[in-house]
């Protein structure tokens, strides 16, 4: 299998030399931390880390041996630490050396889970899939992979997006779903095109005929590799070009064309060497043997196939090859059983694949799912603290400013009386002047009577005025809801319910699901389709308490019954 990253970039050395030497010469006056070769500091290490991350996508050798420079006991803060992980696994898997572990990779995936760096936290686990994949882990690969396309449509690098639609073809080629393959391997020539990518846009269309291959449509598959075989010629890539000619031969070998197979197998074979006994070989002979009608020779080489130490893999194909040459004798029973027996081995192997179970990534994945929801839950208390906190000190600074304001009006009402009196003491031709300071009293007295305690008179006179009414209203409104929730209603909703809904309720009532009778109440009265405050004044909860406790459900269900907890989504 070719990698979309496992071809090297052509650049010039003296420029990889030049880019080196200017940043090397920078830090070592501007900064003063390069000493034996390696880079110290902080702002010397982002320095190093921003001109990597600038080169990295179009001279990957020069950005690894960046990051080679940094002293890796420099990265003493999380965010420095996290984005020299991301860096230096990005170089290192780049120009193709060796993994051994993800531990580097996760200290990336753990700190940007919680950061709002859309771009590092997709690709730190779009890395952390690549590093699963050069394990051989390709179940932690698809989880941590699937983590990374969530946030596809939340990025705007069309070669990012290539690169996770290529490995997420890889995913699914290896799993034997060669329909999703094809699809993924499309959606990557897509966005390599519009990124103007067109190496990685040529190998996208390479992978592309490899799953029509797969798909046993050779016809297409050879249409398609023979586009991509011309253009590899015309840029010069070898190894391309010889993988282009290996697969159309096994086109041409399928499609019984003797006379392109001779061409393809001469071209082929002058360009590269094969051990003679190993399986591929056997194989590739006894087809070829089997079209230029040499059919001893043919049944040799595939006897000799069988004998090999052969893997899962090689034996399943074997029964494929071994289905063709006993059609092409005449041998139809005995190349049915052998197609039988390739298909089995092949939908047993895929199903193997499907039911691995979860390893790493998942638990790695709960585990920082967990964490972030811890910091979520502390964010919010600290905010509701402060939130609360904030409202005492406006409670505070209202009281204080009324309290003052109320004094300052009684000490004017007192100074207006004191003034009225004397004046009343003067001769009649104050009177004027009297009832206007009068009226100026009478409008501050009026406004000394506070909004709180005409509010609180009225509620008191409305309470002494229709209590009997609204103890007779809360009487009749107990009495309906009693009629209500009486068995027979109870079991006549159930039924109304259990009739549009495809038996909803008796499933739920399933003690294998384990719900209690308040429960099975906010399932039937929601269902019913009264509104969130009627539905808690019947099960005597809070509006609020309502919708946790549904969450509380959904989860429950989701534990008991897959299925029955997809029909519940698609009702509410």
């Amino acid at each position: 299998m070719l990698g979309f990253e496992r071809f090297k970039i052509q650049s010039c050395c003296f420029l990889r030399a030049l880019v080196l030497f200017l940043v090397v010469m920078l830090l070592g006056v501007g900064c003063s931390h390069v000493n034996d070769g390696m880079v110290r500091g902080p702002k010397a290490v982002d320095s190093v880390m921003d001109k990597a991350e600038s080169i990295m996508d179009v001279d990957a050798r020069s950005a690894d041996s960046l990051m080679n420079l940094i002293d890796s006991r420099s990265t003493r803060s999380k965010e420095r630490l996290a984005r020299y992980a991301l860096l230096y696994t990005e170089a290192e898997y780049k120009n193709y050396q060796p993994v051994v572990s993800d531990s580097l990779i996760m200290i990336a995936v753990r700190h940007y889970s919680i950061s709002n760096n859309i771009n590092y936290q997709f690709l730190s686990n779009y890395y952390l899939g690549c590093v699963y994949i050069e394990l051989g882990q390709m179940t932690d690969a698809a989880v941590a992979l699937a983590q990374a396309e969530q946030l596809v449509d939340r990025i705007d690098n069309d070669f990012w997006k290539g690169l996770l639609y290529s490995q997420l073809g890889v995913i699914f080629n290896d799993a034997f779903d060669y329909y999703q393959a094809e699809k993924y391997y499309l959606k990557a020539e897509s966005c390599f095109e519009h990124a103007g990518k067109d190496i990685y846009s040529l190998y996208a269309l390479y992978h592309i005929g490899e799953s029509k291959f797969n798909l046993h449509d050779f016809r297409t598959a050879d249409s398609i590799i023979h586009i991509v075989m011309d253009k590899a010629s015309l840029i010069g890539d070898s190894a391309l070009y010889v993988n282009c000619v290996y697969n159309r031969m096994y086109c041409a070998l399928y499609l019984k064309e003797a006379d392109r197979v001779s061409a393809f197998y001469d071209n082929y074979f002058s360009k590269c060497e094969w051990p003679s006994q190993s399986p591929g070989y056997l194989e590739l002979m006894a087809l070829y043997s089997n079209a230029i009608g040499e059919y001893d020779k043919s049944g040799s080489y595939l006897k000799s196939a069988w004998d090999c130490n052969l893997s899962g893999a090689d034996s399943i194909y074997l029964y494929y090859v071994s289905s063709l040459l006993s059609e092409s004798k005449g041998q139809t029973e005995q190349s049915l059983e052998y197609f039988h027996n390739y298909t089995s081995l092949q939908n047993n192997n895929m199903r193997a694949v499907l039911r691995q179970p979860l390893l790493g990534a998942q638990k790695e994945h709960y585990k920082m799912i967990a964490e972030n929801e811890l910091l979520k839950s502390r964010h919010a208390k600290m905010t509701l603290i402060l939130c609360v906190v904030i409202f005492m000190l406006i409670i505070v600074i209202v009281l204080v400013t009324y309290h003052y304001k109320k004094k300052r009006m009684k000490e004017q009402l007192f100074d207006s009386m004191a003034l009225v009196e004397e004046l009343t003491a003067l001769n009649d031709k104050h009177k004027s002047t009297i009832k206007k300071l009068k009226n100026e009293v009478r409008a501050q007295f009026h406004e000394r009577h506070d909004i709180s305690n005409r509010l609180y008179s009225m509620y008191f006179d409305s309470e002494s005025q229709d209590k009997v009414a609204k103890q007779q209203l809360k009487v009749t409104i107990n009495s309906l809801i009693k009629d209500y929730t009486t068995p027979e209603n109870v079991r006549n909703l159930d039924s109304f319910i259990n009739e549009t809904y495809d038996g909803i309720m008796d499933k739920l009532s399933d003690q294998e699901i384990g719900l209690t009778d308040k429960e099975l109440q906010l399932f039937r009265y929601s269902f019913a389709g009264l509104s969130s405050k009627s539905v808690s004044v019947l099960i005597k909860e809070s509006p609020q308490n309502n919708y946790q406790i549904k969450s509380r459900l959904l989860k429950k269900v989701k534990r008991n019954s897959e299925d029955l907890w997809s029909v519940l989504n698609s009702i509410w």
